[in-house]
């Protein structure tokens, strides 16, 4: 079984030699704050040669920003958070769509083309540098947002689902239509039903998922 502990970048340097001691992977939340420390990244890679992915940037941004500044950091943000994705060895890239909170189904499922055609250059990006890219679902009110941006990068963009997420944030709670999505990458955590607590499993009320993942072989992503 692939699981994988989740940590900040900030903590990796502590945590990852002691996952490898143990036979996990890990999945690394690039904090932007880190992305330009460039002998971290050096020493993150030697450190660690067991299975990794990253989780991209995703605070306050958006390719469908209507701010054209946020639009470009988006980009820059999401395509240098692939070239160090690239650099550490991962071979999995997580990202959100940016989607803000609260958005209508009708909303969503309008954002869905834009949205695939704004990721050409992320999906390229990702695939010369051979870094399997995850599109996670985050605010979405239902499934169906995204499946139209995963088919117009079919082969190229698989879809990592939050069982959390889908509990807390949007308005399918149940996993089965997300699973319908069929996802490469799943994404655990405990929540109390109402917020993102990001809790151990076990402490919250994360009962709904549970038994709908039964032969699920990997990767986990415990957060």
């Amino acid at each position: 079984m692939d699981v994988r502990l989740a940590f900040p970048l900030s903590r990796a340097e502590e945590a990852l030699p002691r996952l490898q001691a143990l036979g996990l992977g890990a999945e690394v939340y690039l904090d932007p704050a880190l992305l330009e420390e460039d002998a971290l990244f050096q020493s993150l890679r030697r450190r660690f040669s067991g299975k990794l992915s990253v989780h991209l940037p995703f605070w306050n941004l958006d390719l469908l920003s209507p701010d054209p500044e946020v639009r470009g950091l988006t980009l820059r943000r999401l395509l240098f958070g692939l070239d160090r994705a690239a650099e550490l060895g991962a071979d999995r890239a997580v990202f959100h769509s940016g989607i803000p909170h609260g958005r209508t189904p009708e909303e969503a499922m309008e954002r869905a083309l834009p949205l695939a055609e704004a990721l050409g250059l992320v999906v390229r990006r990702a695939r010369t540098l051979g870094v399997r890219l995850l599109l996670e679902n985050s605010h979405e009110p239902h499934p169906e947002a995204l499946r139209p941006v995963l088919e117009a990068h079919a082969g190229e963009l698989g879809f990592c689902f939050d069982a959390a997420h889908a509990r807390v944030f949007s308005r399918t709670p149940d996993p089965g239509p997300w699973l319908a999505l069929a996802p490469e990458h799943l994404h655990l955590n405990d929540t109390d039903g109402v917020y993102d607590r990001h809790w151990n499993l076990g402490r919250g009320s994360w009962a709904t998922g549970r038994g709908s993942v039964p032969t699920w072989t990997g990767p986990w992503s415990w957060r």
